[in-house]
């Protein structure tokens, strides 16, 4: 077998450094609109940047520049965050650069040649033309605070290029698609810019925040004068010349005054103008080179596998800050202040933290656990007034001080969902300050709301009332989400409780009402053979063809979905509910085949509708990686890709016509003017935007199909189909785990990080081969181990309990002695737009 292990050196001989070229986004011709721009950021400032016909459009965007909804908005300012339009806590962007030329520079027709890159190994975007007019040639990247642009401009006769800083406030227009406050000045005021020397800055005074940003110009070549255009724009014009060589930098400072942050912005710029750019940049690329090695995959699906690099460096980009990105638009905003939803909302941006931990990077999650960790004392109060128990409500929809909504409180889940999160992200990592300071009070605080809103029956069981499944309108009693999350945190936090709330929760557990299965419907669900709908049709169901119920209304047990799309809901709830308990819940698994709740998790999944017909948010590829569907997954993760992977940027759309968001006819919302009641038209079109669901989601059911630790062992390649792929990822447990399976062998390496017993399930197709195992400890020969087994959920697993911290175990299909050792090449910068279905990632070349 060919291997990039090398048992000598116990290393393996790949680079994901030196693999992510081959995902670059290459757009050979240029697309002049915000939406295929090419974001870059250093995870707590963004810049998006687009092309327009004379020159290049830069949107700047800060995770903390907060406006705060003004005092007595609220019902009670402790616990409420404001629903009134325009009268909300919001991030506002933080300015506009421009720069423009005198001709048509990026004008389609002119170009003789065109490249337009967004480089992920270091991070940077390039754009390079050559036109009648001249040449165009720009590098750009964002590193700890500074943003660093340089450019060489060459043309056919002199020309004086304009940059400019700009920023007009907006309204934030949150709730664009139903009514808005037609207030147009709001969000003008407290912004003053100026200009001296070769720089501008413009201070923005927000209530409570204050910030600064600045621009500077730097170039041997072609000295430029700062001039003030408005008390919102200033701009540097350098001297007309042939040729231009010059390094723009830009940063945003906050402070507790606007002159503080002038001071601090200002000292950013001079720190980086002594530095250089380019001993920033070595930095800067050094630091990303360490960022991708933790972690590799590589699939056969070249489009799939750019999905996940790209969410990474998303990730990394965009989430580093004091503040959780927002799930649409994130750092790469690019109109003016409008953020849709505004708000934080639960199940959209857990989405974007979930693939974290198994992908190395764990600590791009600290500014959403901090977010919930400090949200606790608001939620706490929220539960008091509004659901009259203890512990904490955390709201679907809260602000960053973790107030709740005004409104629809019936949704329960989100408290222990975000609280098994957190202790999920304490089994990768094993950070025992995390576990004390963060993930158990919120799982205590989350047992004890529950604990209250139990209420016991005639029939001697604890039900809870007036809940719903997620985010509905339906009241529901025994909703399926609630008992799910009561069924998975009550045993984990069980061990850590004192006496008295330990005897509370055995009680609650020992008195829950069981699952709500419900029979399949025929024919609407099969035909008493096989199923008639749904990704699953033709198959037969399993077990007694029972399916997972959502609740009772009105004392009637009910459903939702039907696999036929033309049969109405049962109940007008939120998608997937019934497969809560599959995930993220993860109540079942592969392990517990032909019990009830898989069977009826199974036969819920088959009826699910196919990838073309589900949401941008939907997690139907990583239901089927959790049980076991391999080729499902990639089928599923293509359809929503080609339906909802609007940009080619690689972000998604939740709403227009797929890949190209281009429609036959316009679209227009009909929105109530909330000062006059008057309804008007909104054209959609004008509100388009990223979001980001799409890609976290097909990123998670990616590494769900290499590698699974949930169930308490690892298990290898569970949804792969038997299909040559590599990866490095992490497991529950706290093990590095790194993995090569071909169509002539296989090798796996398992590192024990914190000394947790270690169990191992190869994938069946592995059957064929020998097992070699091997351990390592402190670079020591390898020395042949006995295979042991043990039986974990009807599984018969690798035993390797006697791991320890920091020792390594080796599993191989044949002998070290009979592998030949390669290296992985270095791979080329992609150069190609790549297509998958309507989708598409960067622009086709040009045509000469």
């Amino acid at each position: 077998m060919k291997t990039c292990y090398d048992p000598q050196r116990k290393q393996w001989n790949r680079s994901t450094s030196a693999r992510v070229p081959k995902h670059d986004l290459f757009f050979g011709t240029p697309q002049n609109k915000p939406t295929a721009g090419i974001p870059i950021g250093d995870g707590d400032t963004g810049s998006l940047l687009w092309l327009e016909e004379n020159g290049l459009h830069i949107h700047v965007n800060k995770c903390d520049l907060w406006q705060d909804a003004p005092s007595g908005v609220t019902w009670d300012d402790s616990c409420y965050c404001s629903g009134h339009e325009e009268e909300l806590t919001c991030v506002k962007h933080a300015g506009e650069i421009t720069l423009k030329m005198g001709f048509p520079v990026f004008n389609y027709l002119y170009q003789k040649a065109f490249t337009a890159r967004l480089a992920l190994a270091d991070a940077a975007a390039y754009i390079e033309n050559d036109t009648p007019f001249g040449s165009f040639r720009l590098r750009a990247f964002a590193h700890n605070g500074v943003n660093v642009l340089t450019c060489v401009l060459n043309c056919v006769e002199p020309e004086s290029p304009e940059i400019t800083l700009s920023r007009f406030g907006s309204r934030t227009l949150w709730r664009w698609y139903c009514q808005q406050k037609f207030t147009p000045e709001t969000g003008l005021e407290g912004t003053d810019a100026t200009a001296e020397d070769t720089s501008l800055y413009i201070t923005q005074s927000l209530e409570p925040t204050k910030f600064c940003i600045g621009l500077r110009y730097i170039s041997d070549d072609t000295p430029a004068e700062a001039r003030l255009r408005n008390s919102r724009s200033a701009r540097l014009i350098p001297d007309a010349s042939e040729s231009h060589d010059f390094t723009i930098i830009w940063s945003v400072k906050t402070a507790d005054t606007v002159e503080e942050a002038l001071t601090a912005c200002k000292s950013a710029l001079d720190s980086a103008q002594i530095l250089g750019a380019e001993a920033i940049f070595e930095s800067h690329k050094k630091e990303w080179h360490d960022f991708w090695d933790k972690s590799y995959i590589a699939l056969p699906d070249d489009y799939l596998e750019n999905i996940w690099y790209l969410y990474l460096y998303y990730m990394n980009s965009e989430s580093r800050g004091a503040y959780p990105p927002h799930f649409t638009s994130g750092l790469w905003g690019f109109n003016h202040d409008y953020v849709p939803w505004n708000y934080y909302f639960h199940y959209n941006l857990q989405h974007m933290y979930l693939p974290l931990d198994a992908a190395g990077h764990p600590e791009l999650a600290k500014n959403y656990f901090d977010l919930r960790r400090n949200g606790m004392e608001k939620c706490r109060l929220y539960a008091k007034i509004v659901k009259r128990t203890g512990g904490i409500f955390l709201h679907d929809v809260t602000d960053r001080f973790g107030r709740g909504a005004e409104y629809h409180y019936m949704n329960c889940a989100p408290g222990a969902q975000v609280a098994m999160q957190c202790w999920r992200h304490w089994l990768f990592s094993g950070d025992e300050e995390f576990l004390s300071n963060t993930a158990l009070p919120f799982m205590r605080e989350s047992v004890l709301f529950y604990l209250d809103m139990l209420t016991p029956g005639d029939d001697g069981m604890y039900h809870i009332h007036a809940t719903s499944a997620y985010e509905s309108n339906e009241v529901l009693d025994d909703s399926c989400t609630d008992l799910t999350m009561i069924r998975t945190l009550f045993p984990v936090y069980l061990p850590f409780a004192e006496t008295a709330l330990r005897e509370r929760i055995e009680d609650a557990l020992s008195h829950l009402p069981p699952p709500l299965y419900l029979p399949m419907s025929v024919p609407v669900d099969w035909d008493g053979k096989t199923i008639s709908y749904g990704i699953g049709k033709g198959k037969e169901p399993l077990g007694d063809a029972m399916i997972f119920g959502v609740g009772y209304k009105d004392g009637k047990a009910v459903r939702k979905s039907f696999g036929d799309s033309e049969v109405p809901e049962q109940i007008e709830a939120f998608p997937d509910v019934e497969l809560s308990p599959l995930y993220p819940a993860g109540m079942t698994g592969m392990g517990d085949r032909g019990s009830p709740m898989y069977n009826a998790l199974m036969n819920q999944l088959l009826l699910h509708r196919t990838g073309d017909e589900t949401g941008h948010w939907n997690m139907l590829p990583v239901y089927l990686a959790r049980m076991g569907l391999g080729s499902d997954v990639y089928k599923a993760a293509r359809e929503m890709l080609s339906n909802f992977q609007g940009f080619p940027n690689g972000l998604n759309a939740e709403d227009g016509e797929p890949g190209t968001l281009v429609r036959n006819e316009p679209a227009f919302y009909t929105v109530r003017n909330t000062e006059t009641e008057e309804k008007q038209l909104l054209r959609s079109d004008d509100f388009i935007h990223f979001d980001f669901e799409t890609e976290p989601i097909i990123a998670m059911a990616i590494q769900e199909t290499l590698l699974q630790s949930h169930e308490g062992f690892i298990r290898l390649c569970p949804a792969a189909d038997g299909l040559p792929v590599a990866f490095r990822l992490y497991a529950q447990g706290g093990f590095d785990v790194s993995a090569e399976f071909t169509e002539n062998g296989f090798i796996v390496t398992v590192e024990s990080l914190l000394g947790s017993p270690c169990y191992i399930l190869l994938p069946e197709f592995t059957a064929r081969y020998s097992l070699y195992a091997y351990k390592s400890r402190n670079g020591e020969d390898y020395l042949s181990e006995t295979v042991n087994y043990s039986e974990i959920k009807n599984e018969t697993v690798i035993d390797f309990s006697f791991l320890k911290k920091g020792e390594t175990v080796l599993l191989s299909g044949e002998p070290l002695s009979g592998l030949e050792i390669i290296s992985e090449p270095p791979h080329s910068p992609n150069a190609a737009m790549k297509i998958c279905g309507k989708a598409v990632l960067g622009s086709p070349a040009l045509i000469g």
